[in-house]
């Protein structure tokens, strides 16, 4: 595959289905992905007299929810409703890993835990699903 521009065809999204499952690639169920962004923390430096708010890098960095939606299904082991059907709610759960290849394989790989679930009927429409992401931890390769 080529450098330079890429299209939503080309992102595989794999998510574990449990704490510290196994890894289930959900593409073909996901409609919209939130982005992957990267924060940096500041803390406020500014010392009196100063006329400008100052702040410095603590360096921390926070890796924001990812929100995924898509078309909701039922099929064991791959679909949205087994990977997604309990959202991680206990001190001790494994993380989750989350594994999204963008075009020439550029590959976010982070650990956390899933925090949200939801299932939407809507008349006329099929069934869709959100999902709600939360990272601890992440590096790009």
């Amino acid at each position: 595959m080529a450098a330079g521009k890429h299209g939503s065809s080309e992102i595989t999204i794999t998510y574990d289905d449990g704490p510290g499952g196994t890894p289930r690639i959900i593409t073909a169920f996901v409609l919209n992905m939130g982005g992957i962004k990267l924060t940096s923390q500041f803390d406020p430096n500014t010392p009196y007299g100063a006329t400008v708010m100052a702040k410095l890098p603590t360096g921390l960095l926070e890796i924001a929810d990812v929100d995924l939606d898509g078309h909701w299904d039922d099929t064991a082991t791959t679909g949205p409703h087994t990977v997604f059907l309990a959202p991680d709610d206990g001190p001790q759960d494994a993380t989750r890993t989350l594994a999204i290849v963008f075009g020439n394989s550029k590959t976010w790989t982070s650990e956390g835990y899933l925090m949200e679930y939801e299932v939407l009927g809507q008349s006329g429409k099929l069934t869709h699903f959100k999902a709600k992401l939360c990272q601890n931890s992440g590096a790009w390769s």
